[in-house]
């Protein structure tokens, strides 16, 4: 500890700010060189213990910090609280951060109450804010904002369960971060009467917009339309029988889709210019998209969208990965609602046909195919097997079965499968 009192304030200072404040606070009983230190970090980063009985001691901690700091800017809010936080001490501990010139402002509160936390008029003109992070379930409410916005230095904006009032409240925040590069919009469609989430932003370059479905039964008609020609990461995912309506990006590197309803002709159109797509999309949706795909490199499937493989290889000249799955879960473990995909409730066994004429992909890129939770229905076997049949560049095929397949049937989707010819003598197969 002696050698790093030796260095200068302003070394120590970065140290302290790497650690929870709470941790820094206590380094004031080292000695006497320490013991103000602490009020000179431009950052607060709180985590509340959860424990419902001390909630008043991380309330007091929070306000002594605030009064007892001393640095010109404090750059970073960063608070994790329990439910018995009052919304009222959340507003003012904002109001105060903004006062003072923050740049990161992160609210997580978890454990849902009912109060409800109105943001204070002075956040939507704070031009130092560069990244906002409100996660509360439906306990952020924003039910009137100002006419004038101005988020001039916003460029990271996570919104999770905010309730807004209207879509027009959403499109005059969005029209106020003329720099906005990063959203990640998190919603229930229809709980507050908001159905269509307008994302109108020229700067954007990733998006996430995901719809967790109404609470209200038979409120499902919710959607997304996507305005942002400057985006590189698209990930769309509607729980229900979401639409989404996309405009021309032709800088997309990487999509993620996942809905219930919709004409895929009206936005996969918008899609070509990528090279990673992961598509999860009813058969009820209409005929594969039709477009020239001249970028993608890796493409993958959930098994509902499997009866578009024969359209798709058609128009992937350029293909070298494919991936078929039936749980997606283990891409994205941290959301819950992935856990399968269309074809629980949608019967594909006899939708396969066979291409007319080879596709490029398999005569000149197609290098490995990977299949997860392979059942060996019908479709399953005869797209396999086409695929084994004429990829001439093809090196490996990997087949995942599910869990829950005994060994007799593995044996016999093996045997399947091994017998089929390959017209690529360095393609390997592989059952896991």
């Amino acid at each position: 500890m002696d050698r790093i009192s030796l260095l200068p304030d302003d070394v120590i200072l970065k140290i302290l700010s790497s650690v929870l404040t709470k941790v820094a606070v206590s380094t004031s009983i080292l000695s006497k060189r320490w013991r103000y230190l602490w009020k000179h970090v431009p950052k607060l980063e709180y985590h509340d213990p959860s424990g419902d009985s001390e909630h008043w001691r991380a309330s007091r901690f929070v306000d002594k910090f605030l009064l007892l700091h001393e640095a010109p800017v404090l750059e970073t809010l960063h608070l994790t609280l329990s439910r018995n936080f009052s919304p009222t001490d959340i507003e003012t501990w904002i109001h105060i951060a903004i006062s003072r010139g923050v740049r990161k402002l992160h609210i997580f509160r978890y454990r849902p109450s009912s109060g409800l936390i109105r943001l204070p008029r002075s956040l939507y003109t704070c031009e130092t804010l560069v990244t906002l992070n409100l996660h509360a379930e439906c306990m952020f409410t924003v039910d009137y904002v100002p006419l004038t916005i101005s988020f001039r230095s916003l460029k990271a904006l996570y919104l999770y369960l905010v309730k807004f009032l209207s879509d027009e409240i959403i499109h005059r925040i969005l029209s106020g971060c003329p720099v906005l590069e990063e959203l990640r919009l998190v919603v229930r469609g229809g709980d507050d009467g908001v159905k269509t989430f307008t994302i109108a932003v020229p700067s954007l370059q990733r998006l996430t917009a995901i719809d967790l479905g109404s609470q209200v039964p038979g409120d499902d008609d919710v959607g997304f339309v996507i305005k942002a020609p400057s985006l590189k990461s698209l990930f769309v995912l509607s729980r229900c029988s979401g639409f989404c309506s996309l405009a021309k990006m032709p800088d997309l590197v990487k999509a993620y889709i996942k809905l219930g309803h919709g004409d895929s002709k009206k936005f996969m159109g918008c899609l070509t210019s990528t090279k990673q797509l992961t598509l999860c999309l009813q058969p009820t949706m209409g005929s594969c998209p039709i477009g020239v795909f001249n970028q993608l490199v890796s493409l993958k499937l959930c098994a509902c969208s499997i009866v578009w493989c024969r359209s798709i290889l058609n128009h992937t000249p350029k293909l070298r990965f494919l991936r078929v799955m039936l749980q997606e879960a283990r891409l994205y473990p941290t959301l819950h609602l992935l856990k399968s995909c269309w074809s629980r409730s949608v019967n594909v066994q006899t939708q396969w046909e066979q291409p007319t004429s080879v596709p490029e992909c398999l005569i000149s890129s197609l290098e490995a195919v990977e299949w997860m939770g392979y059942q060996g229905t019908q479709v399953e076997k005869n797209v396999a097997m086409y695929l084994l049949e004429n990829s001439r560049q093809l090196k490996i095929m990997v087949i995942s079965s599910l869990h829950s397949t005994n060994d007799i049937e593995k044996l016999k989707m093996l045997q399947e499968l091994s017998s089929t010819q390959r017209i690529s003598t360095k393609c390997q197969l592989r059952f896991t």
